[in-house]
Parts: C-alpha cells; sequence; structure tokens
C-alpha cells in the first residue's frame, strides 16, 4: 500500500510542477516554460494540458467571484474616492537671549469626495488642530497624551454646469460652503494654506489651451461670510480675480494674477472676536474672544476694551512666477516668482511683498515645491517684507511671526505683518508619496516701535529686536 501510495504520488508530481510554473510565471510564460518541460521529458504533453485547463478553471472561479462580489456592491459606492495626508513636523525657536524651544506637531488630514456627476460633486474633510485657528490645523504634542480633537475642515458641493444646462463641460465651476482657496496664488503672503473661507466662490474658465502663446484665462469671484449677526449687518468678504497663464515655446512659462479683495464689517469682527473685554475697564471679560486668533494690525481701543481697527481693509493682490524647464542646460528646471499686497484704506504702513527663487524637480509653484517621485529634489529661497497693515493678519501666513522669549521677557508680536526676514527651503522626496522638508525662517520685526503684544489689547512693547530664527523639519505622507 505504501509503494503504491508513492507511485501515485510521483504520478502527479509533474503535474503539479506544471501547475506551480504556471501560478508563478503567469500564463503568458507559462506556455514557453511548459513546453521546455515537455522537450526535457519531465513531463508528457496531457500532463501541461491538464495543468494549463486546471489554471483556466481557476481563473474563471476567480473572475466569477469577483464579479459577484462586484454586483454586491452598491453603485453609489464606486462614486467615493478617499484622500488625505499626515504631517510630522520638529519645529525649534532659536535667538540671541532667547528661552530656546522645540515642539513636536502632527496635522492629519482625511477627506471624502463624491463625484455624483460630471455636474456635481461633494467633499468633505476632517483635519486636526486648534478648531478656533482659522489658519493653522498643526497639532502640538503636549498635554501628557491626552486625545486631539478632529474638526469639520471642508465640507462643500461643487457644481459644474454642463449637458443639463446645453452647456460646454469644463467653462466654469461654484464651490459652496467651506472650501480651500482655489485663487491663483504664488505664497501665503494674504492667505494662509489652511485657511478655509465659508460662503461661494465661482471660477469662469474664458481660454484652455495647450498650444500657443496664450495657454488659460480664469476668472474668479468670491462671496465670504465672516461673522453673521441676526441684529446686525454682516461681516463677509466680496472680491474677485483674474489669472493667466502664457508659454514663451519650449523656454519659458509666464503665469500672473491680479486681485482685489473687500472686507467689510471688520470693526464687528475686531470688538467681537479679539477683545478681551466687554467694557472699558476691563471688569468684565469678553465671552467672544478667541486667544487663537492672531492680530497684528492697527486697532482702536476705549480703555481696556479693544472697539475697531484703525484702517480698513481693500487688499490689491498682485503675483507672477516665470518657469525654465532646462535654463542652464542641465536638464534642471529654475524659476523666479513674487507677490504683492495694497491696503488702499490704510493711510501708512499699508503694502506687502515677497520675493522668491526656485531650483529643482518642483517645475512649478516653487513656493510649495510639490514633488511627485522618488529621487526628486528642490531649493527655494524667499524674501518678505509686510507692514503692519498691508493685510488681515487674521487670515495671512501663520508660520511667519515675530516672537521675544528671554530672561527678561516674554512677549509675541502676534500675526504676519509688521515682519521681515527670509525662509530657505529644501525639499526631497524619498518613496512615493513621501516628501521630507526643511525649512529654516530667519524672521525680525519690521518697525519695533509700532510693535505690540498681547492682539494690541494692553500690549507690551518689544525690547530690542534680534533675529528669530524657527526650524522646521517635516515628514509629509500623502494618500
Amino acid at each position: 500500500m505504501r509503494t503504491s501510495s508513492v507511485q501515485a504520488g510521483r504520478r502527479w508530481l509533474p503535474v503539479l510542477a506544471a501547475g506551480a510554473v504556471l501560478l508563478f510565471y503567469g500564463t503568458a510564460r507559462a506556455d514557453n516554460l511548459g513546453d521546455i518541460l515537455v522537450k526535457k521529458g519531465l513531463i508528457t504533453p496531457e500532463e501541461l494540458r491538464q495543468a494549463q485547463e486546471e489554471d483556466k478553471q481557476k481563473a474563471a472561479a476567480q473572475e466569477s467571484l469577483r464579479d459577484a462580489v462586484a454586483a454586491k456592491i452598491p453603485k453609489w459606492l464606486e462614486s467615493i474616492s478617499l484622500f488625505g495626508d499626515l504631517r510630522n513636523r520638529v519645529e525649534g525657536f532659536y535667538g540671541h537671549d532667547y528661552h530656546a524651544q522645540t515642539r513636536y506637531r502632527v496635522r492629519a488630514r482625511v477627506g471624502l469626495q463624491a463625484n455624483v456627476s460630471d455636474e456635481i460633486s461633494g467633499t468633505v474633510r476632517l483635519a486636526s488642530g486648534d478648531p478656533n485657528d482659522p489658519i493653522s490645523t498643526n497639532q502640538t504634542l503636549t498635554n501628557v497624551f491626552t486625545r486631539k480633537p478632529f474638526n469639520l475642515d471642508w465640507a462643500y458641493m461643487t457644481v459644474k454646469p454642463g449637458k443639463t444646462f446645453g452647456l460646454q463641460p469644463g467653462w466654469g465651476q461654484i464651490l459652496i460652503g467651506k472650501f480651500p482657496v482655489i485663487l491663483a496664488r504664488e505664497s501665503e503672503l494674504v492667505w494662509d494654506d489652511d485657511l478655509s473661507p465659508e460662503g461661494l466662490t465661482e471660477a469662469l474658465n474664458l481660454v484652455e489651451q495647450r498650444e500657443g502663446f496664450f495657454r488659460s484665462f480664469r476668472l474668479y469671484a468670491l462671496q465670504w461670510e465672516l461673522n453673521e449677526v441676526a441684529t446686525n449687518n454682516d461681516s463677509y468678504v466680496l472680491g474677485g480675480q483674474a489669472a493667466l497663464d502664457m508659454a514663451v515655446g519650449s523656454t519659458a512659462t509666464w503665469s500672473a494674477f491680479f486681485g482685489d479683495y473687500s472686507f467689510q464689517g471688520m470693526n464687528r469682527v475686531a470688538s467681537t472676536f479679539i477683545s478681551q473685554f466687554s467694557d472699558p475697564s476691563g471688569a468684565t471679560a469678553n465671552p467672544n474672544f478667541n486667544s487663537s486668533l492672531a492680530n497684528s494690525n492697527d486697532v482702536v481701543t476705549n480703555g481696556k476694551k479693544l472697539i475697531a481697527y484703525r484702517y480698513g481693509f481693500n487688499v490689491i493682490n498682485f503675483g507672477s512666477e516665470m518657469d525654465f524647464p532646462n535654463p542652464a542646460g542641465l536638464g534642471i528646471p529654475a524659476g523666479v516668482y513674487g507677490e504683492l499686497a495694497n491696503n488702499t484704506q490704510a493711510d501708512k504702513h499699508n503694502s506687502g511683498v515677497i520675493l522668491g527663487v526656485g531650483v529643482g524637480k518642483a517645475g512649478k509653484d516653487w513656493y510649495h515645491n510639490s514633488l511627485k517621485n522618488p529621487g526628486d529634489w528642490a531649493v527655494t529661497y524667499s524674501w518678505l517684507w509686510v507692514e503692519k497693515d498691508a493685510l488681515v493678519s487674521l487670515f495671512s501666513y501663520s508660520d511667519f511671526n515675530y516672537q521675544q522669549v528671554n530672561s527678561t521677557q516674554n512677549v509675541t508680536q502676534k500675526g504676519s505683518t509688521n515682519v521681515t526676514g527670509s525662509v530657505l527651503r529644501l525639499d526631497y522626496e524619498l518613496f512615493p508619496n513621501f516628501q521630507l522638508t526643511m525649512k529654516s525662517a530667519f524672521i525680525n520685526a519690521l518697525d519695533r516701535s509700532i510693535a505690540t503684544t498681547n492682539n494690541g489689547n494692553s500690549g507690551k512693547p518689544l525690547i530690542g529686536n534680534p533675529t528669530l530664527a524657527r526650524l522646521q523639519f517635516d515628514a509629509v505622507l500623502r494618500f
């Protein structure tokens, strides 16, 4: 019995070997390998045919199982896609006679998009960070391992009217709800990357082509609600932007935009959210005061009560970028970029500028250096000069503010105005969708005589103006 069993097993060994070859190498290569086994006398033609037939039956069974599973999945799930990213950051603050600070931070964002049709979709995203801070989704790792908040960051519909109205697809879109800033930008000079406005944004694509000098021309309109008040006029932002892209043959590409943003009802924003007190004496705390709102604009006070901004805000914004795919003949792209802002309603201290240069594989949008392929790298340098009332500091660049913490004082000029300095950035794509970034910012108060702290409310004066070095090391995983 044992001998016959062994012999029977040996008869099946060639078939099993052929099947293993088919399974390991795939059908395309298995036919050739099977023929080689037949020629060498290791298996018979009948055994090869039997193995091939069994492989076909297994493939058919697997396909039938996939079809059965797919048939049970609701069709609406096909329209849903997930996206997100995770960033880990080590950040340090250093300066002369400065109490050095090092902190660890995370940013976690996960979203869902439902493309219901070619004409309408919905997007929802959750993000980490302080829910009272509109310009940061960073979460500092502190407070003895306590749970960290996760908040509604985006919740909007995108409407792209098309065939239903007899219109050509891609001519424009409307964003409704709480959404990202889709305006053309060269930096965070006016709008921080983490800002999620609320209301409506419309985009109109007038030109879109791949050939010729004039490549695209787009118009944007925005109606953003800042604060709704039932018993008074609302606070809001109205504005628009024109953006275009051009190409000078294969030598260079050029993009530019011009925007105008009008902020209405900002005094109610100031008195409601950045005033610490409800009365001039400072005896009564303001229940709506938001200490996370970083303001460094000029304000008007009545005793300890903040009642208004000194100036209104109508910000004119211009930006441009010139990119060269191979300027030095080394196959390495390079480019220059810049952005200007001017508040037409402020009599002085009303301008801001950022200028930068980049080199590497980013190829475009040097300020962000979003890389694609492993091994890609980019280096950029930016210089900033932002006067105190050039823009609304509540909504601008959150990582560029000035502070002093040393043996004699602990004061901070909050916000991203009345500052000047430079930023050096290096990026490297280590793995697919995994980018390493190092940023070094060197910051000074632009005008110490008008610098104030504590949101301009009972602020302390800055003493001296030593350079603040702010270093960031990031690891970003995109999915």
